[in-house]
């Protein structure tokens, strides 16, 4: 018991340090992280140039470096594409709500106009009769036209704002992440000239660094081949920032079950919006890209990964919003290796062995321990 109250008060402990923490522990990791991946690069070049480890690493940066300007440039000229875009697009918001306005002015204006007509007949029938004239407040056909273009301006207003505020929204997280980029690389650097493979296969490091450095190479592949794949499909339909999409895509599919959605999510607008788009051209746009998460995140990727981060799905939503919380969009990216990793070190300990095993959900006995006779 007083073994179970010291590993919650310290992982309580570890948590708050892990959230006030996270400005300077988030690029860190990232770091450890990309290191792990591109380890076997770097010792392939010091063993196949036959180079000391400095110039290895050197090289390696300089790749490092060169994609990150290339990332920087499509997401350039992706902006760039939409900026000279943005005013068809403004043109199509103003087509959509005029014709939501002519809409409007069919069925409604014309509903009440109905209306006033049956009233005033009404009260004609009534004046034959010798009733009293109901108490009827008209609607008139200019106070309801000016009804139907104020709501037609606001909506358009709207409508706009909406797409101004999503392009500035995505251009301030690309850029943030471009900066943070710099520090990331900075650490990278430096980590990679130390030795990070020469641990004993036995120890802990060896053990995590193995396990998710396999997890990141199978889910870099697939997220590569998803991002093209879905970038390539915007492209060929014409959708702005195509090249934007496809690098999401890539991104977003390290995050497990929430990422491809978000993925299909994010051109929708763009599609539904294009000035030139038909229903059909809608339809077949979106089908198309949805296909493609779909086959990824329920084809493609079991049947390549199969469980390689050795976690029960429940326990994986539970760590994206656990890491969602405390560090935001980077640590839903980080939620599944981050959790991996504890998995591995609970289960070298006698005390956390459970917990381990059922993060992995493996709820019964182990092969090890003696089932008791009945």
């Amino acid at each position: 018991m007083q073994d179970a109250c010291l590993l919650i008060l310290t992982a309580i402990a570890l948590t708050a340090a892990v959230y006030w923490l996270r400005s300077v522990l988030i690029p860190f990791v990232v770091a450890l992280f990309i290191v792990s991946g591109i380890t076997p690069i770097l010792d392939f070049l010091q063993a196949r140039l036959n180079v000391n480890r400095i110039v290895a690493a050197g090289v390696t940066f300089a790749l490092a470096i060169g994609g990150t300007f290339l990332v920087g440039m499509s997401i350039w000229l992706s902006m760039a594409q939409m900026s000279e875009e943005g005013k068809l697009y403004r043109m199509r918001v103003s087509e959509i709500v005029s014709n939501a306005e002519d809409w409007l002015h069919e069925n409604v204006a014309e509903r009440f106009e109905a209306s006033e007509v049956g009233e005033r007949s009404e009260a004609a029938v009534a004046d034959l009769v010798g009733e009293p004239e109901a108490t009827v407040v008209p609607v008139e056909r200019q106070e309801s036209d000016e009804l139907l273009a104020n709501a037609a301006a606001d909506l358009r207003d709207q409508l706009e704002a909406f797409l101004r505020n999503a392009v500035a929204s995505l251009s301030s997280e690309l850029f943030q992440l471009g900066s943070t980029s710099i520090v990331i690389l900075i650490y990278v650097f430096f980590l990679l000239l130390g030795n990070l493979s020469g641990y004993g296969e036995n120890t802990l490091a060896y053990q995590v660094d193995r396990q998710v450095r396999s997890y990141l190479f199978v889910k870099t592949m697939i997220s590569l081949a998803t991002g093209i794949v879905f970038g390539m499909a915007l492209w060929l339909f014409g959708v702005p920032m195509a090249l934007t999409f496809g690098l999401l895509a890539f991104l977003l599919n390290y995050i497990p079950n929430i990422g491809p959605i978000l993925a299909s999510i994010l051109p929708l607008p763009f599609i539904l919006l294009h000035p030139d788009g038909s229903l059909l051209w809608m339809i077949s746009a979106i089908a198309v890209t949805c296909s493609i998460q779909v086959a990824s995140g329920n084809l493609l990727e079991p049947k390549l990964m199969g469980n390689s981060a050795d976690l029960h799905p429940v326990v994986i939503l539970l760590a994206l919003m656990f890491w969602g919380t405390l560090w935001g969009i980077t640590g839903m990216f980080l939620a599944t290796p981050i959790t991996a990793a504890i998995k591995i070190a609970l289960d070298r300990m006698d005390v956390t062995r459970p917990v381990a095993r059922v993060m992995a959900g493996r709820l019964g006995p182990s092969a090890n321990e003696s089932i008791p006779a009945s």
